[in-house]
């Protein structure tokens, strides 16, 4: 049985061997939060944008969270950027649990701002298992992102 949401975001490690987990609800909300988060240094007044910001002055680094590009090349500077978006898989790892670990347990001042998207935590979760899959394999990650794919997700063969 396949999917019942479009691929938008990916996870991929560089290593042959396949990762044996998946994500178990889209993780679209995932670049939603990175997205606004990246916002937020712009001035992105979005409740994620704004949590993202008591994330940061809690002590939370979110530059890993941070490091993802378009799947759509178009140019030169496009195919950098996506070569550009490999980093440890232990660091994202460890960026994405501390950001569940807040979301899940959130100061006064979080804790408004997570209504709504508690959905978030899971995924993050998903992604550091994930991580940490690839990191005792010494592999790189890379997430992405093609908002314009609007076909549901390939299941992965039993076994795998």
């Amino acid at each position: 049985m396949a999917d019942t949401w479009p691929q938008r975001f990916f996870v991929e490690f560089d290593t042959d061997a396949v990762c044996p987990f998946p994500f178990t609800d889209d993780p679209i909300i995932v670049l939603f939060f990175a997205s606004w988060a990246y916002s937020a240094d712009f001035g992105g007044a979005h409740e994620l944008a704004q949590a993202s910001q008591i994330l940061r002055r809690a002590g939370t680094d979110l530059k890993p969270i941070l490091r993802y590009a378009d799947r759509n090349v178009e140019t030169e500077v496009d195919r950098r950027e996506l070569e550009r978006s490999w980093q440890p898989a232990a660091d994202l790892a460890g960026c994405a649990r501390a950001i569940a670990d807040r979301w899940e347990q959130p100061s006064p001042d979080l804790a408004p701002l997570v209504l709504g998207y508690e959905h978030l935590a899971p995924r993050l979760r998903e992604l550091a298992m994930m991580c940490d899959w690839a990191a005792a394999r010494g592999a790189n990650v890379r997430i992405s992102f093609d908002l314009e794919n609007t076909e549901q997700r390939t299941p992965r063969p039993a076994g795998m």
